[in-house]
Order: C-alpha cells, then structure tokens, then sequence
C-alpha cells in the first residue's frame, strides 16, 4: 500500500489504484493520510471535508464514506481493517513510509544533513529523489479550503527543497544549472532578496560578472517599484564584493 499526496491524492496497492471516487471520500482520505497512520478525530475530518458548514447529518455521512473508502480497498484486494474506526475518530493503517509525504520530508531532512557534512553530491541526488515524488500540486483534486491551506504548505516546502537544490548547483560549480532554477524561482516570488544573491552567485561562479551586476539593478528596481524599499545590506554586500572580484562562494 501506498499513498500519494505530492499531486492528486491516490491509493495504491501495488500497482493497482483504488477506485475512491467523489470529493467527499478523497477529502476523507487525504484528511487521514494526512495524519500519517495516525488517529485522526472525527472533529478533524469534519472541518477538512466541510470547513465551517458541515451538514446536520454528518455523522451518517462519515460513515457512508468510511464504508465507501474499505469498499474500494477491499476492491484491489485490501482488507476492510485498513481504515479503522475509533471512538474519537477514524485511522487509515498505512505506515508514514508509504505515504509520499512523509518519505519526502525525510529525504529533505536527510539533504540537510548530507549538505551540512560537506556532502553536496549525496545532497543534491537525496534532493532530487526528493522532488521526483512530486506529480504536480499537493491534494491538486481536493477542493476543501481548510485542505488546500494545508495543501499550500505543503507547495510551499517543495519550494524550498528546490532553493536548496539550486544552492546546492552552486556549490557543485553547476553553476547554469543553479542560475535556471533560480530564475524560475524568482519569476515566481520576486521580492525574495536571497533568491537574488544565490543567483548572483551563480553568475559569478559562472564567469559572467556583468549578469551578476545586472541581477542586483533587477532586484533594486523590483523592490523599490513593488514595496519602496532599497536592497537589503546581503545584497549590496555582494555587489561590492563582485566589483572587487572578491566573492566567496558559501561552502
């Protein structure tokens, strides 16, 4: 069995997926396989599926998409126990090494560390397996506005391993690499002055000073015209630090 949230939200048993259909039992499921083979409350599941206006006859219908959810399973060949039912609440018996989320943040974890010991090579594959889980936007077929602001955050991680990876470009000398990732990132977040510096630093390290220099008069006019505010002091640091031909690239 296998979970994956990292895109639209879908059961595995093996290669066979499980036919759960309709908003509400993947709102259910993606409520559980949230908590991770966890006990998650009933409370919870409501507030993931309804957000402030659940239906007077909720309970029946938790029920119904509980029986709905061990009836797929149990269509691919899984037991009816995999979903239990609590006093409190409901568990989805899927251990946190097969729910795509949970491997994810792991390996990101594990990218951190590798990248602290002087590891960038090991870093960067750990990262990219990281990112190879991903099929598109977390929950993309849940529409729950509670879910989605969790689905937000989890959009919001990705992001960060992908920063992380193009860090790591850098410090590997891939610099072209590092400099796509990077403008791809900034075309999405253009206020984020460090997306800036790592940039200029993969221009520098890439021997083109001069898109470097153009990086920091990109930034400045992006900020001053979008939030009024000069470069922060990092970035006018590593302007002056190019024009002297001193940058040191962060190991």
């Amino acid at each position: 069995m296998k979970v994956q949230l990292l895109g639209p939200v879908i059961a595995f048993n093996a290669e066979a997926r499980v036919p759960v259909q309709g908003q509400r039992q993947l709102k259910f499921m993606a409520s559980l396989a949230l908590g991770a083979g966890q006990m998650v409350t009933k409370e919870s599941i409501v507030e993931d599926s309804w957000d402030t206006d659940p239906p007077k006859t909720v309970s029946g219908q938790l029920q119904n998409s509980a029986w709905m959810i061990r009836t797929a399973f149990e269509g691919v060949g899984v037991g009816r126990e995999i979903l239990a039912s609590h006093a409190l609440g409901y568990q989805l018996h899927v251990p946190a090494s097969r729910v795509d989320v949970c491997v994810f943040r792991d390996m990101v974890r594990e990218s951190k560390e590798q990248d602290q010991a002087g590891r960038y090579r090991e870093a960067s594959d750990r990262l990219d397996e990281a990112l190879a889980l991903w099929k598109g936007q977390a929950l993309a077929n849940i529409t729950s506005a509670r879910l989605r602001a969790r689905a937000d955050g989890l959009d919001r991680e990705r992001l960060a391993a992908l920063e992380q990876r193009a860090r790591l470009d850098v410090k590997l000398g891939r610099n072209e690499e590092a400099i796509a990732r990077l403008n791809g990132l900034i075309a999405g977040d253009p206020l984020r002055e460090d997306l800036y510096v790592a940039l200029m630093h993969a221009y520098y390290g890439a021997d083109r000073q001069a898109d470097a220099l153009n990086v920091f008069h990109q930034a400045k006019r992006t900020l001053m015209d979008e939030i009024g505010i000069m470069p922060g002091r990092r970035l006018r640091e590593t302007m002056q630090s190019i024009l002297a031909q001193q940058l040191q690239i962060a190991a």
